[in-house]
């Protein structure tokens, strides 16, 4: 797990252009971060916990790029300045759900019929 998240952080690095260690810890926080969503996601109708899929890194580069770029603007949904505006939305995993629905163990429960 460590040599994921020091890859995570190295590539997450390269995709927003950080070039030193300054930020490293907070972007070491947002990667648990996005990691604990997911989880959250994958777990959130069963009662056998999923640990953290091997093959989703793609999903948390995105969702953790998307946390980082927001820094400083959380809480806004749009922003004008001039002619040049902004609109930010949610993050939400649900864009995700046809990957990250294969690792959630679906259990709605036995449903009996009886016909008389």
């Amino acid at each position: 797990m460590v040599e994921q998240a020091s890859t995570l952080l190295g590539s997450i690095k390269i995709l927003v252009g950080i070039t030193d260690d300054k930020q490293d810890e907070l972007i070491n926080e947002l990667i648990s971060n996005a990691q604990e969503q997911i989880l959250a996601y994958v777990n959130q109708d069963n009662n056998k916990p999923v640990g953290m899929p091997d093959d989703i890194d793609f999903i948390i580069k995105d969702v953790v790029v998307q946390m980082y770029n927001r820094l400083g603007d959380e809480g806004k949904a749009s922003s004008s300045e001039g002619s040049v505006s902004s609109t930010w939305s949610d993050i939400d995993l649900a864009k995700y759900a046809s990957f990250l629905d294969k690792y959630r163990n679906q259990s709605y429960g036995q449903v009996r019929m009886r016909f008389l």
